[in-house]
């Protein structure tokens, strides 16, 4: 059940070395033994069920004290294939061994799969439990003795004389307390030979580090010496197991290391899951990854790698940083003849090759494609290097009157899915963004002496792992890294561009709420909502109460008692209105008012958290360094006066509200007393009555619609919204000025990040003195500059806006625009990044359309400001470290020192996280560099970016360590065909021809091995 070759390489797949089945005796739940049948076949129906269903890609079975398990799942895959489901299953055993401490020594081996059944037994014959007679074979047979040969003392917590009766339970206690030999154990691994590892606890249960060292020093030596593998929880023993010093080892990593011959061991991690509901479960999520195929073999190879190769953790920071930045990372390249194409050369046609996201190691004899494999690569991926090319030239395959290059396309496909054919007669496309850096040999040599002619090139850097190593140690205080140190010094500067670019979102929401308003759409909305008043008002105005004349008698006699107290409840009525309608006044301003002041008070109480934690937060750090000083910052606010005032706003609401409460009770009274009296009445004066209390309500209800400019959906309020459209645009203006102020002042925030990291440049300028047989040559200038990530940025923008309609519509024509725009910024000074962007926002729109348009261009959900804070906010925009090459020096040294020191600085300092292709590094440079310099470079580059490697040279591709191998092959008597094969270099075929064609085969390598004094 061992894994197949994987055309990828190796890649990250999770491992669980100690997982048990229903063979183990302390399984949770049914178990194997015993059963037949039907009853057995469905329990192992249900482990292999689990283990497919479970997150590790290779499990290894560690029953206790039986093979059992793992060949009942062996029997079940080969009856049943693909029930695993691709899972990849290794044989293992835990068992005890003999050893001085007082508990219990737990083992492991670890069986390569394709061992046969035989060998199994033969492992088992092999180990030995000491009984009264001598050594017996492990069996369970062996095992019922051990336990009937133990003493009540011995048996204290079991129960002596049931284990001298019951086989069964004989058994269970033997599982529980035998112990083999150690020297059986070796005995064991010499029968397994190259198909088994030791794998040793270390501080887990029955751990090796829970002997006494220094008591037992050569037991202890013994043991690590023998295992190949160490299950290890804690990180700081793993990384001592790794050879890397840190803070948690510190104390004893010297002893330790040398414990280990300075040979770096592969630790791991299990779930040592005991039942089916464990299966993939790693304590603390301590899951162990495994970058190799997943095969015997490949487990071996990352033995002899285990820093490169191995990593504990919920997921291997480059597999994560490959997941989410799929944009950076090639999958798979496909050539193929055009549809249509007649030719009889065979050439790319046919090649399809995934790609490792790591290292790739491109290898083959002379002649045989390797070279243009890279360009294909390089053109596929817009690569602007397309003048260094050697192979696909008008002189080579480009060549003749059949057009052979335009023959052929290659589709690149990334790991976000992107996806374009190009054929093999065109070139970089120079609008759009170079997804792949190409660097060739040819590349250096120019670039180093044509420098001063004008054929220079920016080193776009980042080496703050370089710049942290040479920082003086008091310099460094308590930080790891350099981005530690640098985040400590630039905070403040760094929260200052923050609150910059939130003052800057708050203009963006203003300007996009303004922009909104000036739209056809907005204007016409509040107009029709003014006619529909209007309409309103007039048909109000039509129903006007008819005028009722005073009758003529009423008004020269003497008003009688009924007439004289109608005139007083009207009076009363309409003071009691006007009474209201004052209140209703007041009830809007203490409103107003109350949500303001709350407002205010809930803004000065998050302030005062936000004091009291940075309070807190710089006091620690004052502390960290022995500064003691409990009242660093000091808030007052008049908080508290606020929230007063809002009781006292708010009990002032609730007075007014029973006031009109009151006054509308007394309005509801005097209705009804007035609608009684108005009966009483004659014709002629009760008409008159009813005329004045109608003419009232509608003279109520005219007020009431024309409003007042304050309240909402009146006639004076769309009036007045109205009159302020005209004042929008110079409103627009003003904010527009406001972003242009806080894009000055961001840029000058960051520059000023730029210019204080200057005086790191003398531990940077010590490298050059590292980098042997330069240093008196080579003469370099640092500078610390802004950089401006423009594929990021116009990644994010065309995130935002559509590219079928406004100003930066089409696919191709777009981006070409934008990036043609970008390209005309100066980001070193500020009034041009103002300039430039400005420019940006006015292009967006197409000519003719006017602000509000952007509502139109947007994509779905996307709105205004989220694209203001895109444009404006800065953010692809940051200090950044560069290195150039100048003056006459660089004529002075040979090309081997210029190119190694080049490619040392492309491959640590360059910012650029696109695909690196070198094609042939090694030329010019002697093999003691490439292996002294070059190769723990690429080491560590490969870490952070994927690299193709066109190399010669065996130190490159075998001690970096290669995740890929592509073995390029020229067959010209069939029809020209370039031929690749591709997997990891663990693999057998590809290991071989990684021999026969860097080493000169095996006997080459031999004749040269024994020749050596060593």
């Amino acid at each position: 059940m061992s894994g197949a070759r994987t055309p990828e390489g190796s890649i990250w797949r999770l491992w669980d070395f100690h997982c048990h089945t229903p063979a183990s005796y302390q399984w949770s739940g049914q178990k194997l033994r015993g059963l037949v049948g039907e009853e057995r076949e469905k329990l192992v129906s249900q482990t292999v069920a689990a283990l497919a269903g479970a997150d590790p890609d290779v499990v290894v079975i560690m029953d206790y004290w039986t093979f059992d398990g793992y060949l009942a799942i062996a029997e079940h895959e080969q009856k049943y294939p693909g029930s695993l489901k691709g899972k990849v299953v290794f044989p293992g055993i835990e068992l005890r061994v003999e050893s001085s401490l007082s508990q219990r020594l737990n083992v492991h081996l670890v069986v390569n799969p394709a061992v046969k059944p035989q060998v199994f037994q033969d492992v088992l014959n092999a180990l030995k439990v000491s009984l009264k007679a001598g050594l017996r074979g492990l069996s369970e047979d062996c095992l019922i003795q051990h336990t009937r040969e133990l003493g009540q003392d011995r048996l204290k917590t079991y129960d002596y004389e049931k284990a001298q009766k019951n086989d069964e339970y004989a058994l269970e206690v033997g599982w529980q307390t035998a112990m083999v030999t150690p020297e059986s154990l070796t005995a064991a691994l010499a029968v397994l030979g190259d198909q088994g590892l030791l794998l040793m606890p270390w501080d887990t249960y029955g751990g090796l580090k829970e002997i006494d060292f220094m008591k037992h020093y050569a037991e202890v030596r013994r043991f690590r010496s023998a295992a190949d593998i160490f299950e290890c929880k804690d990180e700081g023993n793993r990384q001592a197991y790794h050879g890397q010093k840190t803070p948690l080892n510190e104390k004893y990593f010297d002893n330790f290391w040398g414990s280990l011959d300075g040979k770096a061991r592969l630790c791991v991690r299990g779930t040592d899951a005991h039942k089916f509901a464990d299966y993939g479960v790693f304590p603390s999520n301590m899951k162990t990854w495994i970058k190799t195929e997943p095969t015997f073999q490949g487990l071996r190879h990352a033995i002899k790698e285990p820093v490169f190769r191995s990593f504990i953790g919920d997921v291997p920071p480059k597999k994560a940083f490959v997941e989410a930045n799929g944009r950076l990372f090639m999958e798979r390249l496909q050539l193929s003849r055009k549809a249509g194409v007649k030719t009889d050369e065979k050439w790319f046609d046919g090649t399809d090759l995934k790609l490792n996201p790591d290292l790739v190691a491109v290898i083959g004899n002379k002649g045989s494609g390797k070279s243009g494999l890279a360009e294909v690569l390089a053109l596929a991926g817009n690569s602007k290097a397309h003048e260094f090319f050697t192979f696909l030239v008008d002189t080579r395959f480009k060549s003749g009157s059949s057009q052979r290059a335009g023959a052929f396309e290659a589709k690149l496909t990334w790991r976000n899915g992107d996806m374009a054919p190009v054929t093999l007669d065109q070139k970089a496309k120079p609008e759009q963004p170079e997804r792949v850096k190409y660097i060739s040999q040819i590349y250096f040599e120019e670039l180093c002496n044509d420098h001063v002619a004008g054929r220079s090139d920016r080193f776009s850097t980042e080496i703050r792992k370089v710049l942290f190593s040479h920082l003086d140690h008091a310099e460094r205080g308590s930080h790891q890294n350099l981005d530690e140190y640098l985040a400590a010094k630039e905070k403040p500067a760094e929260q200052r561009v923050e609150e910059l670019r939130q003052e800057l979102h708050e203009k963006n929401v203003q300007l996009a709420e303004l922009e909104r308003q000036t739209g056809t759409s907005h204007e016409n909305e509040l107009k029709e909502k003014l006619a529909s008043k209007e309409l309103e008002l007039g048909d109000l105005n039509s129903k006007k109460p008819v005028e009722v004349p005073k009758p003529q008698d009423a008004a020269s006699a003497e008003p009688t008692d009924e007439a004289t107290r109608l005139l007083a409840i009207a009076e009363s009525i309409a003071a009691l209105e006007l009474q209201n309608t004052t209140a209703d006044g007041s009830k809007r301003t203490l409103t107003d008012r109350r949500n303001v002041v709350t407002s205010v008070a809930e803004r000065l109480q998050a302030f005062e958290q936000t004091a009291a934690r940075t309070g807190a937060a710089l006091r620690g750090e004052l502390e960290a360094v022995g500064v003691a000083m409990l009242d660093l910052i000091a808030v007052q606010t008049k908080r508290a006066d606020l929230l007063a005032l809002v009781l006292t706003t708010d009990a002032e609401l609730v007075k007014i509200a029973g006031a009109q409460q009151e006054r509308t009770n007394r309005r509801d009274a005097l209705v009804v007393e007035r609608t009684q009296l108005q009966e009483k009445l004659d014709g002629p004066s009760k008409a008159y009555q009813h005329y004045v209390v109608q003419l009232a309500a509608w003279e109520k209800a005219v007020k009431a619609l024309n409003g007042s400019a304050e309240e909402a959906d009146t006639i004076a309020f769309y009036k007045a919204r109205l009159a302020e459209l005209a004042q929008i645009p110079q409103k627009c203006a003003a904010l527009e000025a406001e972003q242009d102020r806080l894009v000055r002042e961001i840029h000058a925030a960051l520059m000023a990040i730029a210019e204080s990291r200057k005086p790191l440049f003398a531990p940077v300028k010590r490298i050059v003195e590292t980098v042997p047989g330069v240093a008196d040559e080579l003469k370099v200038g640092f500078q610390s500059a802004l950089f401006f990530d423009r594929p990021a940025f116009g990644e994010k923008f065309f995130q935002l806006i559509r590219q079928n309609t406004g100003g930066f519509r089409g696919d191709d024509e777009g981006p070409a625009k934008l990036f043609s725009m970008l390209r005309a910024i100066d980001f070193q000074d500020a009034e041009s990044v103002v300039k430039g962007l400005r420019e940006i926002r006015t292009a967006i729109p197409a000519p003719g359309q006017n602000a509000s348009a952007l509502l139109q261009i947007l994509r779905t959900r996307m709105t205004v400001e989220q694209l203001y804070d895109q444009l404006f906010g800065l953010r692809q925009l940051e200090a950044k470290f560069s290195l150039s090459l100048a003056g006459t020096t660089i004529q002075q040294m040979s090309p081997g020192q210029r190119g190694a020191l080049l490619l040392i600085f492309y491959l640590l300092v360059d910012t650029d996280p696109t695909p690196l292709v070198l094609d042939q590094p090694e030329e010019n440079l002697d093999n003691q560099t490439v292996y002294s310099m070059l190769v723990p470079i690429i080491q560590r580059a490969k870490e952070r970016r994927q690299i193709v490697m066109v190399t010669h040279n065996a130190n490159l591709a075998v001690c970096c360590d290669a995740e890929q191998i592509i073995h390029a092959e020229f067959d010209r008597a069939d029809e020209f065909a370039l031929k690749y094969q591709s997997g990891a270099i663990e693999s057998t075929q590809l290991n071989k021809s990684v021999l026969d064609v860097l080493e000169g085969t095996t006997e080459a390598f031999g004749n040269r091995s024994d020749k050596y004094f060593h």
